[in-house]
């Protein structure tokens, strides 16, 4: 979604880790995060059957959202401890640089199009909402389905205004692996507290930062990833063949499934239950959090353990490489027909819906953003 390609690479050292800052399977898992998305905004599209329910019961959008968080504290962070390893500094207006330059133009092009169809057809956003969609702040505002997804884009541009400084400003006192992973155990803690406050509208009424789909609720999944990068960071450094994610892979792999996999669980349990919602509500998400941290770390030591294999393919890889544009324009099509003032149309349909998506999504990437990637070039102070 907002994360640059990082091309599939088999390790080069011996401590199965990549000499540079090329992961794999990270595409992988990114193809995999927009497909539950698209699984999951499938339900609300025209002519889709009740008889899917039982195949898209296992699509679930919000699940994908988490994963692409996850996957973004990891692979930010990352980027930025192998460049502090290189340079010995982090150049935070280089990264700011080269983030807007990835996440900007199709976003600001995305725009253009919804104002494009707000004065063409019947479509219609008020000023607050463009406000938030303009600002990065429509997390804290309702908005129409056809931009509603951009809340999840919003928390992730805090986290990038919040986050890199916070590191450089770790990195300066001297902080160690150690105290960063101290540091990220704050929000992890956190968060919990911080949505069971945003779900009571009294105590959203005194924090109104806490309300609506805040940061200081999701930043714990995005404190999971970066955490992940710290550990991965100090394997690297330290140059160990051998990792608990080698040792004990199919306890690993055992409970990194278990925990992602809690909620669907829970769907078979009476939900009247108080401890059940509040767990919903408060830890839930974290454990899932984490069980993808696990699976996604022991994919990225072990690319060619069993069924991390497939994250690995060619294309698979180049869904990977096509997520944030799809996760962009893919909210248009799965709109109802009417809202832009049409009848029944294939193309809003399912699940013919899904072929201008990624139609779209391809022309979007190939034809606006990889052009415009490769000048973040300029901006890399190990570049030549």
């Amino acid at each position: 979604m907002l994360l640059q390609p990082v091309q599939a690479s088999q390790p080069e050292s011996k401590s199965a880790l990549p000499a540079k800052s090329r992961l794999p399977s990270l595409d992988g898992w990114r193809a995999l995060s927009i497909l539950l998305v698209l699984g999951g905004h499938s339900e609300r599209v025209y002519h889709y059957s009740p008889k899917w329910m039982p195949v898209f019961h296992w699509f679930d959008g919000g699940l994908g959202v988490l994963c692409f968080f996850v996957i973004s504290g990891f692979l930010i962070t990352w980027l930025m401890l192998v460049e502090n390893d290189r340079l010995g500094r982090i150049s935070l207006k280089h990264f700011y640089i080269r983030r807007a330059l990835r996440i900007l133009p199709v976003f600001y092009t995305f725009l253009l199009t919804v104002a494009a169809l707000q004065y063409f057809t019947p479509y219609s956003q008020n000023w607050v909402e463009w406000i938030g969609n303009l600002t990065f702040t429509q997390n804290f505002i309702d908005s129409p389905h056809t931009t509603g997804h951009l809340w999840s884009l919003s928390v992730e541009e805090q986290f990038y205004l919040l986050w890199p400084v916070t590191l450089v400003c770790l990195i300066k006192c001297g902080a160690n692996n150690r105290h960063i992973l101290g540091f990220l155990a704050l929000p992890i803690l956190a968060a919990p507290f911080c949505r069971v406050l945003g779900h009571n509208p009294s105590s959203a009424m005194f924090v109104p930062f806490l309300a609506g789909r805040s940061f200081f609720s999701y930043f714990d999944l995005l404190a999971v990833g970066c955490a992940c990068a710290v550990y991965l960071a100090n394997v690297r450094r330290t140059d160990c063949q051998k990792t608990i994610f080698h040792t004990h892979r199919r306890a690993i792999l055992l409970a990194g499934l278990v925990l992602v996999l809690i909620p669907y669980v829970l769907d078979n349990i009476n939900d009247s239950h108080l401890i059940l919602r509040i767990l919903r509500v408060t830890v839930i998400p974290s454990f899932e959090a984490l069980g993808f941290a696990l699976l996604m770390l022991q994919s990225v030591f072990l690319p060619d353990l069993g069924i991390y294999r497939i994250l690995n393919w060619r294309w698979v890889c180049q869904i990977g490489v096509l997520s944030y544009s799809i996760y962009i324009w893919q909210q248009i099509f799965c709109n109802k027909p009417g809202v832009l003032g049409l009848g029944p149309v294939w193309w809003m349909s399912f699940p013919g819906w899904l072929v201008p998506v990624f139609v779209v999504s391809f022309i979007s990437y190939y034809g606006l953003e990889r052009p415009i990637l490769k000048l973040r070039v300029l901006f890399r102070d190990d570049r030549g």
